[in-house]
């Protein structure tokens, strides 16, 4: 039997140790690009779900691409004290007061899948996601071959003025120099990586530019699917001009599959969510970081469609 000094002991000890438990727990905000986006909410999940494991708490707050809504909520999560930050920018420089404002109240903060302007560095640990401009670089590559290096073509864009937007648009225009290739951009519109929006502004180029659209590049395969529903209205018996997507859909694979896209760009949103919330893990560990932290990239064209498998 367990003596009553025993006894006494124990129950000190187990309070003791709920006790430090509680001091040691987590709350981390999570400024979110939205909730229900075909990308951005698997993303969300991926994170919580890895978080849950880790003994953290969430706090979740989603712009909804909004980005005056974001920078209130980046000021919301420092007034809150929390233990860190992870934040899906949406602007190149908007979130710098808050992220200069979580610096001095000694709150780490992370970027997550968007890259921000080089003057928001000294105010973050990390950024973790994918290369965007390298999207871009492997995007202009890919097209480039299915065009034999030569024609003209048309760019549909995300959100104007997006992190992400810029560096996919940018790496895709300085590859083509790079590489001599002679491919003209007829121009570049944004579609806010929005199916509905990228039909009607493709409707839109179809309108002005017909057959001399020899090549699509859009910055994710949602705003690609736009685009061919927008061509097959227009031109239900030709075929699709080679078009090169982001992301890694299932639905982009299967468009390849039949001929309608010539490639897109995987990369995995359940990766990018454990990444960030692993790396903010280390931070809160007391653990160096490095301040970038890429997640794979993988082309998938007619050639390798089987044997990847789709992000989402």
């Amino acid at each position: 039997m367990i003596g009553k000094k025993s006894m006494i002991y124990v129950a000190v000890t187990a309070a003791m140790l709920a006790s430090t438990s509680m001091a040691y727990a987590k709350t981390v905000c999570y400024v979110t690009a939205a909730d229900s986006h075909a990308y951005v909410t698997p993303a969300n999940l991926a994170l919580q779900e890895r978080a849950a494991e880790l003994g953290i708490e969430i706090l979740s707050l989603s712009q909804e691409f909004d980005v005056q809504k974001g920078t209130e909520q980046l000021n919301t999560c420092v007034a809150r004290g929390v233990d860190g930050i992870i934040l899906w920018p949406l602007d190149p420089q908007a979130y710098i007061p808050g992220l200069a404002r979580a610096q001095q109240a000694d709150i780490p903060s992370i970027l997550i899948n968007s890259p921000m302007d080089d003057a928001a560095n000294q105010f973050i640990k990390s950024f973790t996601g994918p290369d965007v401009y390298e999207e871009g670089e492997m995007a202009a590559d890919a097209l480039s071959e299915a065009m034999g290096a030569k024609g003209t073509v048309v760019v549909i864009a995300g959100q104007a003025g997006n992190g992400t937007t810029i560096g996919r648009v940018a790496g895709f225009v300085d590859r083509l120099k790079e590489t001599n290739a002679q491919i003209d951009v007829l121009d570049t519109v944004n579609a806010d990586f929005d199916q509905q929006k990228a039909l009607v502004v493709s409707r839109d180029l179809i309108t002005r530019f017909g057959d001399k659209i020899q090549g699509v590049y859009a910055n994710d395969d949602t705003m690609a699917r736009g685009f061919i529903d927008a061509w097959k209205e227009a031109n239900p018996s030709e075929p699709t001009p080679p078009i090169v997507g982001i992301n890694g859909q299932k639905d982009a694979f299967e468009s390849i599959r039949t001929g309608e896209m010539h490639a897109t760009i995987v990369q995995s949103p359940i990766e990018d969510g454990k990444l960030a919330i692993d790396t903010m893990a280390e931070i809160l560990d007391g653990k160096e970081v490095n301040i970038r932290l890429p997640i794979p990239l993988t082309v998938v064209t007619k050639e390798n469609v089987e044997s990847v498998e789709p992000a989402f």
